[in-house]
């Protein structure tokens, strides 16, 4: 199984050194959207200040899978 690695930027990057064992990119993709969701759940006013937070999956090659964004717009 290969590993996938989930980077986030919420002003600055925090790289995943760890990474996961996942089947294939299309359960990296949807594993990408639970750790969005999981983080925005929990995000305090530093989104807010911020305004932009993303998760980037990249494969063991470190080629990069899909890039999630969110942005809030006044």
């Amino acid at each position: 199984m290969p590993r996938y690695y989930f980077h986030t930027r919420d002003g600055h990057v925090v790289r995943d050194e760890e990474g996961v064992l996942l089947e294939d990119a299309a359960a990296a993709r949807r594993q990408g959207l639970a750790v969005m969701g999981e983080i925005l759940r929990y995000q305090d006013e530093s989104f807010w200040r911020t305004g932009e937070f993303a998760v980037q999956v990249v494969d063991e090659d470190r080629n990069s899978v899909v890039t999630l964004m969110v942005k809030a717009t006044p």
